[in-house]
């Protein structure tokens, strides 16, 4: 019974990874504007609205299809990269790939790789890193992060995992394995204490 819940899981957070992987193939659903004004509504603090509002802008500079236009946005994008990351000490590059309404508390020492992919209504805390583990091959192999994940302060999710809808990541965390829809997991490394059905949204 236990292996074939594990499997259930596993095929799960495998099919929203495949999901995941063409969100940047697809054409965009909602504008700029609409984005912002989610991230602005679901954050309280000022400092997270803003970080968000250039995280945003950036993000769509970069992935801008018209070469004029990412020429002319360059300078905004090292901007950017300049107050957020050097200045507020918050890395999450313009690449990354951040779902709508994500809400971050106490914005600080977060750490996010370029080529995660992460859905929407996250929550992150301060000092949370998401980050790659290089293959045997040399290539970069990040994360894959579902809808509605919270993760603790000083979580660290590292490597080619897959995160399931509605996983709760403890404070403290070291997660090196996919996890499952709705778990929730804690301690170095990870390890599953609780579980819920994730909601039908």
């Amino acid at each position: 019974m236990t292996e074939q819940i594990h499997e259930q899981a596993t095929v799960t957070t495998r099919t929203l990874h495949d999901g995941l992987l063409e969100l940047e193939d697809r054409p965009p659903r909602v504008s700029l504007f609409s984005m912002i004004r989610e991230d602005w509504r679901v954050n309280s603090h000022m400092k997270s609205r803003f970080v968000l509002v250039l995280f945003r802008c950036a993000h769509a500079s970069y992935n801008d299809r018209r070469r004029l236009t990412r020429a002319l946005t360059a300078p905004y994008r090292f901007v950017y990269r300049l107050i957020v990351d050097w200045v507020m000490g918050i890395d999450i590059p313009c690449r990354v790939t951040l779902g709508r309404g994500v809400v971050l508390y106490h914005s600080v020492g977060i750490v996010i790789n370029e080529a995660v992919k992460m859905g929407d209504g996250c929550i992150i805390r301060h000092g949370v890193t998401i980050g790659n583990k290089l293959g045997d091959d040399g290539e970069s192999y990040p994360p894959t992060i579902g809808n509605r994940v919270e993760f603790g302060a000083g979580a660290i999710v590292i490597g080619d995992i897959l995160i399931g809808d509605e996983a709760i990541i403890g404070a403290g965390s070291v997660v090196t394995r996919d996890v499952a829809p709705g778990a929730v997991v804690a301690g170095n490394p990870a390890r599953e204490i609780a579980r819920h059905a994730p909601r039908v949204r």
